[in-house]
């Protein structure tokens, strides 16, 4: 009997494994007042028109952001465009979308290579109601005055053509930087960043508000360990950035 529960077991569970979807859900993206669900499979990002599934476009990416960035209906995506030989990334890219007969069309408006500085991140905010979508392009470098090579968070302000310096940072803390999000989380009409951090095993999120020439802190949590990453979770009006563990507590989330 017991060898038939574990036989029974072992089949529902390579069931279950080959009934692993291909596609995985990659958020919404708003197109001429229209919601358009995004996947994401092996590195590329499809939509779905009826039961098939279309690549968006032909780049292969480590990570992404939907963000409207010129205050229009439409949404675009930005992109950190895989690199051929490295774990980092290549090109900073900006794709345009328009909706055509039941799906979206896209088309690069802008590009720029940032693979001499390994990207490995990008995102999307407002940090300062200064009329700019403020884009930050987490890299892998050292800086003038550290000569370590670590996570840096880079900051830039997009005009609706280029992008433009607005805080080339070396760290928030001595504390590694591990991952990042941003939201209006205490409805100051603006955003902040909320950072994970990490120091050997222990791991905190710091929240930090922009004031012109860097960053302050305004608050930091308790300590936690075996956090793989940090999301912002739009709940109603409000922004709440969730915490996402690995390990044991894998699928175990903490809102803030």
């Amino acid at each position: 009997m017991k060898k038939l529960l574990i036989a029974v077991i072992l089949i529902g569970a390579v069931c279950i494994l080959f009934r692993q979807p291909e596609y995985y859900g990659a958020g919404e993206i708003r197109v001429e007042q229209n919601t358009y669900d995004i996947y994401e499979k092996d590195n590329y990002l499809y939509i779905k028109t009826g039961k098939k599934y279309d690549k968006i476009f032909d780049e292969e990416i480590i990570d992404y952001k939907i963000y409207n960035i010129d205050s229009d209906d439409d949404g675009e995506i930005l992109v950190i465009s895989r690199h051929a030989r490295e774990e980092y990334g290549s090109d900073f890219i900006i794709y345009d979308t328009e909706e055509a007969e039941g799906t979206i069309l896209t088309k690069e408006i802008y590009r720029q290579d940032f693979s001499d500085i390994k990207p490995w991140k990008v995102d999307a905010c407002n940090l300062d109601n200064d009329g700019e979508t403020d884009i930050f392009i987490g890299v892998y470098k050292d800086t003038v005055f550290y000569k370590d090579i670590r996570k840096r968070p880079f900051f830039y302000s997009w005009d609706g053509d280029r992008l433009h310096k607005k805080w080339l940072g070396s760290f928030f803390t001595d504390w590694d930087l591990v991952d990042i999000a941003f939201g209006d989380y205490f409805n100051l009409g603006y955003d902040v960043a909320a950072v994970l951090e990490k120091n050997n095993d222990s791991y905190r999120v710091g929240i930090y508000q922009f004031i012109g020439f860097g960053f302050e802190n305004m608050d930091t949590s308790e300590i936690y360990t075996n956090v793989e990453g940090i999301e912002t979770v739009r709940e109603g009006n409000k922004d709440t950035f969730v915490l996402n563990f690995k390990g044991i507590l894998k699928n175990t989330r903490i809102r803030y």
